[in-house]
Protein backbone atom coordinates (compact mmCIF):
# COMPACT_ATOMS: atom_id res chain seq x y z
CA UNK A 1 0.00 0.00 0.00
CA UNK A 2 1.10 3.38 -1.00
CA UNK A 3 -0.07 6.96 0.57
CA UNK A 4 1.56 10.57 -0.36
CA UNK A 5 2.20 13.66 1.32
CA UNK A 6 2.93 16.94 0.47
CA UNK A 7 5.08 18.43 3.06
CA UNK A 8 6.05 22.30 3.62
CA UNK A 9 10.25 22.60 4.14
CA UNK A 10 10.57 25.42 6.09
CA UNK A 11 14.59 25.92 5.61
CA UNK A 12 13.94 25.16 1.70
CA UNK A 13 11.11 27.13 1.67
CA UNK A 14 8.82 24.76 -1.09
CA UNK A 15 6.28 21.89 -0.81
CA UNK A 16 8.31 18.04 -1.06
CA UNK A 17 6.49 15.30 -2.52
CA UNK A 18 6.52 12.13 -0.23
CA UNK A 19 5.10 8.41 -1.13
CA UNK A 20 5.16 5.93 1.69
CA UNK A 21 5.31 2.19 0.79
CA UNK A 22 3.92 0.14 4.00
CA UNK A 23 4.18 -3.68 3.75
CA UNK A 24 1.50 -6.02 3.00
CA UNK A 25 2.60 -7.82 6.19
CA UNK A 26 2.09 -5.48 9.18
CA UNK A 27 0.90 -7.65 12.03
CA UNK A 28 0.61 -4.21 14.25
CA UNK A 29 4.29 -3.86 14.91
CA UNK A 30 6.79 -1.41 15.12
CA UNK A 31 8.68 -0.95 11.47
CA UNK A 32 11.89 0.56 11.19
CA UNK A 33 12.15 3.23 8.05
CA UNK A 34 14.46 3.67 5.26
CA UNK A 35 14.05 7.01 3.16
CA UNK A 36 14.85 7.26 -0.71
CA UNK A 37 16.27 10.31 -2.32
CA UNK A 38 15.34 10.57 -5.65
CA UNK A 39 12.35 9.37 -4.29
CA UNK A 40 10.43 9.53 -7.40
CA UNK A 41 12.77 6.47 -8.41
CA UNK A 42 12.04 4.70 -5.80
CA UNK A 43 8.90 2.48 -6.15
CA UNK A 44 7.07 3.21 -9.79
CA UNK A 45 7.75 2.86 -13.14
CA UNK A 46 5.23 4.99 -13.92
CA UNK A 47 6.81 7.82 -12.29
CA UNK A 48 10.36 7.85 -12.25
CA UNK A 49 12.38 9.99 -14.76
CA UNK A 50 13.52 7.56 -17.07
CA UNK A 51 10.67 5.31 -17.09
CA UNK A 52 12.42 2.79 -14.76
CA UNK A 53 12.35 2.83 -10.56
CA UNK A 54 14.34 0.02 -8.60
CA UNK A 55 10.85 -1.43 -7.54
CA UNK A 56 11.80 -0.98 -4.30
CA UNK A 57 8.36 -2.06 -2.53
CA UNK A 58 9.25 -5.80 -4.23
CA UNK A 59 12.26 -5.70 -1.76
CA UNK A 60 10.24 -3.83 1.27
CA UNK A 61 7.26 -6.85 0.96
CA UNK A 62 10.51 -9.61 0.79
CA UNK A 63 11.61 -8.41 3.99
CA UNK A 64 8.77 -8.70 5.62
CA UNK A 65 7.48 -11.77 4.15
CA UNK A 66 10.71 -13.79 4.08
CA UNK A 67 12.95 -11.99 6.51
CA UNK A 68 10.79 -10.94 8.88
CA UNK A 69 11.98 -6.94 8.75
CA UNK A 70 9.17 -4.56 8.77
CA UNK A 71 10.48 -1.91 6.63
CA UNK A 72 8.71 1.48 6.11
CA UNK A 73 9.90 3.17 2.54
CA UNK A 74 9.44 6.73 2.62
CA UNK A 75 10.68 8.44 -0.92
CA UNK A 76 11.28 11.85 -0.68
CA UNK A 77 10.77 13.20 -4.67
CA UNK A 78 13.77 15.47 -6.13
CA UNK A 79 13.01 19.54 -7.12
CA UNK A 80 12.21 18.06 -10.26
CA UNK A 81 14.70 20.11 -12.45
CA UNK A 82 18.04 19.09 -13.41
CA UNK A 83 19.97 22.06 -11.38
CA UNK A 84 17.51 21.49 -9.08
CA UNK A 85 18.37 18.33 -8.30
CA UNK A 86 21.87 19.37 -8.31
CA UNK A 87 21.71 22.22 -6.02
CA UNK A 88 19.66 19.95 -3.49
CA UNK A 89 21.96 16.86 -3.72
CA UNK A 90 25.34 18.80 -3.73
CA UNK A 91 26.97 19.66 -0.23
CA UNK A 92 30.06 20.90 -1.77
CA UNK A 93 31.19 23.18 -4.40
CA UNK A 94 31.08 21.22 -7.58
CA UNK A 95 34.90 20.96 -9.23
CA UNK A 96 35.02 18.38 -12.43
CA UNK A 97 32.78 18.85 -15.14
CA UNK A 98 30.91 21.67 -17.14
CA UNK A 99 30.52 25.50 -15.97
CA UNK A 100 27.02 24.84 -15.42
CA UNK A 101 27.26 22.32 -12.85
CA UNK A 102 30.40 24.44 -11.25
CA UNK A 103 27.97 26.73 -10.48
CA UNK A 104 25.91 24.91 -8.15
CA UNK A 105 24.38 26.29 -4.77
CA UNK A 106 25.65 24.52 -1.69
CA UNK A 107 22.95 26.41 0.11
CA UNK A 108 20.08 24.38 -1.37
CA UNK A 109 21.92 21.11 -0.25
CA UNK A 110 22.45 22.27 3.58
CA UNK A 111 18.61 23.69 3.39
CA UNK A 112 17.06 19.95 1.88
CA UNK A 113 19.30 17.99 4.37
CA UNK A 114 18.25 20.06 7.76
CA UNK A 115 14.67 19.82 6.75
CA UNK A 116 15.43 16.06 6.21
CA UNK A 117 16.32 15.75 9.62
CA UNK A 118 13.85 18.10 11.21
CA UNK A 119 11.02 18.10 9.25
CA UNK A 120 10.62 15.24 7.42
CA UNK A 121 11.78 12.51 9.86
CA UNK A 122 9.61 13.88 12.79
CA UNK A 123 6.59 13.96 10.30
CA UNK A 124 7.23 10.43 9.39
CA UNK A 125 7.57 9.40 13.32
CA UNK A 126 4.29 11.16 14.14
CA UNK A 127 2.34 9.41 11.32
CA UNK A 128 3.48 5.41 11.77
CA UNK A 129 4.55 3.72 14.52
CA UNK A 130 8.14 3.20 13.93
CA UNK A 131 11.16 2.91 15.78
CA UNK A 132 12.48 6.50 16.54
CA UNK A 133 16.02 6.16 16.77
CA UNK A 134 18.97 6.40 14.34
CA UNK A 135 19.68 2.37 14.62
CA UNK A 136 16.55 1.88 12.80
CA UNK A 137 16.61 4.54 10.30
CA UNK A 138 18.21 4.04 7.17
CA UNK A 139 19.14 6.12 3.81
CA UNK A 140 19.51 5.12 0.31
CA UNK A 141 20.83 7.22 -2.50
CA UNK A 142 22.13 6.75 -5.98
CA UNK A 143 25.16 8.83 -8.32
CA UNK A 144 25.23 12.56 -6.43
CA UNK A 145 22.27 11.52 -3.97
CA UNK A 146 24.19 8.90 -2.65
CA UNK A 147 27.01 11.84 -1.84
CA UNK A 148 23.99 13.27 0.14
CA UNK A 149 22.54 9.95 1.40
CA UNK A 150 26.47 9.63 3.42
CA UNK A 151 26.42 13.61 4.02
CA UNK A 152 23.47 13.42 5.80
CA UNK A 153 24.27 10.71 7.97
CA UNK A 154 27.20 11.77 9.14
CA UNK A 155 26.85 15.50 9.32
CA UNK A 156 23.62 14.71 11.90
CA UNK A 157 24.68 12.17 13.93
CA UNK A 158 21.50 11.13 15.16
CA UNK A 159 19.62 10.70 11.87
CA UNK A 160 20.70 7.45 10.10
CA UNK A 161 23.17 5.13 11.06
CA UNK A 162 22.56 2.69 7.74
CA UNK A 163 23.49 4.42 4.28
CA UNK A 164 23.18 3.06 1.34
CA UNK A 165 25.41 4.65 -0.87
CA UNK A 166 25.16 2.89 -4.89
CA UNK A 167 26.96 4.60 -7.76
CA UNK A 168 28.65 7.04 -5.88
CA UNK A 169 29.51 10.56 -7.28
CA UNK A 170 32.29 11.59 -5.03
CA UNK A 171 34.86 12.70 -7.99
CA UNK A 172 32.63 15.95 -7.94
CA UNK A 173 34.18 17.32 -5.38
CA UNK A 174 36.72 14.64 -3.93
CA UNK A 175 38.43 16.81 -1.96
CA UNK A 176 35.78 19.28 0.10
CA UNK A 177 34.08 15.82 0.20
CA UNK A 178 36.97 13.51 2.47
CA UNK A 179 37.99 16.89 3.97
CA UNK A 180 34.30 16.57 5.36
CA UNK A 181 34.08 12.91 6.05
CA UNK A 182 37.68 13.67 8.17
CA UNK A 183 36.19 15.71 10.34
CA UNK A 184 32.90 13.94 11.21
CA UNK A 185 33.81 10.39 11.55
CA UNK A 186 31.10 8.68 13.70
CA UNK A 187 31.44 4.86 14.55
CA UNK A 188 28.06 4.47 14.99
CA UNK A 189 27.61 4.55 10.88
CA UNK A 190 27.41 1.71 8.87
CA UNK A 191 27.77 2.41 4.89
CA UNK A 192 27.46 -0.51 2.06
CA UNK A 193 28.21 1.24 -2.04
CA UNK A 194 27.82 -0.61 -4.69
CA UNK A 195 28.94 0.26 -7.82
CA UNK A 196 29.28 -1.13 -11.95
CA UNK A 197 32.17 -1.72 -13.89
CA UNK A 198 30.30 -0.28 -17.10
CA UNK A 199 29.40 2.91 -15.46
CA UNK A 200 29.01 6.09 -17.28
CA UNK A 201 26.83 9.29 -16.66
CA UNK A 202 25.75 12.37 -19.15
CA UNK A 203 28.87 13.20 -20.15
CA UNK A 204 30.82 11.51 -17.76
CA UNK A 205 32.29 8.45 -19.75
CA UNK A 206 36.20 8.10 -18.11
CA UNK A 207 36.77 4.69 -17.47
CA UNK A 208 36.42 3.43 -13.98
CA UNK A 209 35.16 6.23 -12.89
CA UNK A 210 32.73 5.17 -10.43
CA UNK A 211 34.43 2.28 -9.66
CA UNK A 212 37.67 4.00 -8.47
CA UNK A 213 35.80 6.62 -6.06
CA UNK A 214 34.08 3.39 -5.01
CA UNK A 215 36.97 2.01 -4.07
CA UNK A 216 38.69 5.05 -2.49
CA UNK A 217 35.66 5.39 -0.82
CA UNK A 218 35.64 1.85 0.96
CA UNK A 219 39.50 2.00 2.06
CA UNK A 220 38.91 5.35 3.63
CA UNK A 221 36.11 3.85 5.94
CA UNK A 222 38.17 0.70 6.64
CA UNK A 223 40.95 2.80 7.09
CA UNK A 224 38.97 4.45 9.75
CA UNK A 225 36.81 1.77 11.31
CA UNK A 226 34.10 2.11 9.98
CA UNK A 227 31.65 -0.50 9.23
CA UNK A 228 31.37 -1.14 5.60
CA UNK A 229 30.96 -3.50 2.44
CA UNK A 230 31.17 -2.88 -1.28
CA UNK A 231 29.84 -4.87 -3.88
CA UNK A 232 31.07 -4.63 -7.60
CA UNK A 233 28.96 -5.65 -10.22
CA UNK A 234 31.17 -6.69 -13.40
CA UNK A 235 28.22 -5.91 -16.05
CA UNK A 236 26.52 -3.12 -13.93
CA UNK A 237 25.67 0.24 -15.14
CA UNK A 238 24.40 3.60 -14.37
CA UNK A 239 20.67 3.34 -13.83
CA UNK A 240 17.67 2.09 -11.99
CA UNK A 241 17.29 -1.45 -13.38
CA UNK A 242 21.25 -2.54 -12.40
CA UNK A 243 20.33 -0.65 -8.91
CA UNK A 244 17.07 -2.58 -8.18
CA UNK A 245 19.35 -5.74 -9.25
CA UNK A 246 21.52 -4.97 -6.20
CA UNK A 247 19.26 -3.69 -3.57
CA UNK A 248 18.90 -6.82 -1.45
CA UNK A 249 22.38 -6.73 -0.89
CA UNK A 250 22.28 -3.26 0.92
CA UNK A 251 19.09 -5.10 2.78
CA UNK A 252 21.02 -8.04 3.92
CA UNK A 253 23.94 -5.80 4.55
CA UNK A 254 21.43 -4.10 7.50
CA UNK A 255 20.46 -7.35 9.03
CA UNK A 256 22.72 -9.60 8.61
CA UNK A 257 26.21 -8.49 7.74
CA UNK A 258 26.14 -11.01 4.75
CA UNK A 259 25.19 -11.98 1.07
CA UNK A 260 22.31 -14.00 1.17
CA UNK A 261 20.59 -14.11 -2.34
CA UNK A 262 23.50 -13.38 -5.28
CA UNK A 263 22.57 -12.59 -8.79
Amino acid sequence: MNEFYKLYLPKSKREVRIEISIPKYRNHISFDTLYFLDGQNAFSDTRATFGRSIRATKHLNFAAKEMGKRIIGVAIHNSGTDMGRINEYSPFKINFFTDKWRNNDVTECFNFCDDLVNTIVPFIESKYDVRPNPENRYIYGSSLAAVTAIYTAFKYHNSFNYVGAFSTASFLFEEAFYKFLTKNINHDKKVFLYCGKEETSDQMTLNSIYEDSTFKLYNFFKENNIKTRVVISTSGEHNEETWDKNFLDFINFIYYDDVIFKK
